[in-house]
């Protein structure tokens, strides 16, 4: 009799599986999952277009798309990981920035995906200064995504009207003759930049391949990178053709009314001028940074995010499974690409959305500069005290501007951070 019943046991499981996948979640059958993931707004309607395509082949498998602001996000996930892992989604888009920061004051917050095979496959696909800047301890913590390129942005008819030709700019020096002669003939300074922010300087650190701490924990705000950074803010405030803005939308207006003939940022920046600034189509053009010296580096970065799987996640396979198409498939970065995002995957730049003229920037092809210096840009680290290195930097910053020798409050604001971290 009891022979009969695990028979029967036996058969039914196996009916059970034929018909349900008896508990599997495999694309074909099984249990429905469901995963969440936490992400800014411009993020969550090309996850959800993303998902939909992903579901065609995976028809039990659904993402919930969280909106959050970066400061949400932040906030949330501390308090999350100081719980030990309750509350948290199954994944999040981190600014890189701060992922290395997380993994250094919560070791086992996300999965390591250098063990899930991604790094082995799919390294050469990616900059290397994209996977640097999440990677901890020789591992990769995150699925890169969408990244900063940096560019320096020139008004074509403010040049021309000083008859200045941008091709001559190789260097910072050439930079600030070129604004002078752009100030003296056209009244319009040669750089605006919010002064509330650091993020200028940020940009000439990263060109120069440093962050705000090195390997060892010392700050960099004494080195002789930090200095060069002060002494070019120093040298074009001298000059009279820096103009501070106090705040986004003050930086934001200088650049719609053309007090300004340049601005540095990320490749984003042609969102912002093509959608708020319409009546400058044709004016805009975009180049490579100068140089600190002849022949040196003149790419950087600003900005950018990846993927984070929480170690807590129930659904560790099934995120990353979803993640790695999201971020490795043409089609899905393509998508990304029209939704106003710069992906950091390689092989979409041979897109045709990465090789059309701008109209906006009289047919300049922007977005074939841009994919070019992704192979350029310097590695950067960045740890958990970044945040502490860029307070002081703004007030070292502010100090520089207003004429307080470079080498003397680049050195205080250092020692003002070493005792704050100690």
């Amino acid at each position: 009799m009891k022979k009969s019943i695990a028979i029967l046991a036996s058969f039914m499981c196996i009916l059970v599986l034929a018909l349900s996948g008896c508990g599997s979640s495999s694309s074909s059958g099984g249990k429905n999952t469901t995963i969440t993931i936490w992400a800014t707004n411009i993020n969550v309607p090309l996850l959800k277009k993303a998902a939909a395509t992903y579901k065609k082949d995976h028809p039990n498998f659904n993402v919930k798309v969280v909106e959050m602001a970066n400061d949400d996000i932040r906030s949330k996930f501390t308090t999350g990981l100081q719980a030990q892992g309750q509350g948290l989604p199954d994944a999040a888009l981190l600014v890189d920035d701060g992922i290395n920061g997380y993994l250094e004051k919560f070791p086992n917050a996300f999965v390591n995906i250098s063990s899930k095979g991604f790094e082995k496959k799919y390294a050469k696909d990616f900059p290397k200064y994209k996977l640097d800047s999440v990677t901890y301890k020789g591992d990769l913590y995150a699925l890169p995504f969408d990244a900063g390129p940096v560019g320096l942005f020139y008004r074509q008819d403010i040049f021309e009207k000083a008859g200045v030709d941008p091709n001559s700019i190789k260097t910072w020096d050439d930079y600030i003759e070129a604004g002078k002669t752009i100030k003296a003939k056209t009244g319009v300074d040669m750089l605006s930049y919010d002064n509330t922010d650091i993020t200028v300087y940020t940009i000439l650190l990263s060109q120069q391949g440093l962050g705000y701490f090195d390997k060892n924990g010392n700050a960099n705000l004494g080195t002789s990178e930090s200095i060069k950074a002060g002494q070019l803010l120093q040298d074009m405030a001298n000059n009279k053709i820096l103009l501070g803005a106090s705040g986004w939308n003050a930086w934001v207006s200088s650049l719609q009314n053309s007090k300004t003939a340049t601005a540095i940022a990320g490749a984003w920046l042609v969102g912002t001028l093509e959608q708020q600034m319409p009546k400058l189509s044709g004016k805009w053009r975009v180049m490579n940074l100068p140089a600190f010296e002849e022949g040196g580096s003149r790419s950087a970065n600003q900005g950018g995010s990846s993927f984070v799987i929480s170690k807590s996640s129930k659904n560790i396979d099934a995120t990353y499974n979803f993640l790695k198409y999201f971020t490795t498939n043409y089609n899905a970065q393509e998508l990304a690409m029209k939704g106003g995002l710069f992906p950091s995957y390689l092989p979409v730049y041979k897109s045709s959305l990465f090789t059309q003229p701008e109209k906006y920037f009289g047919n300049q092809k922007v977005w074939t500069f841009f994919s070019g210096e992704m192979k350029k840009i310097p590695s950067v680290l960045y740890t958990a005290n970044d945040a502490v290195g860029r307070d002081e930097a703004i007030n070292m910053q502010a100090e520089i501007v207003r004429g307080k020798d470079v080498k003397t409050s680049v050195n205080a604001a250092k020692k003002r951070v070493e005792n704050h971290v100690q």
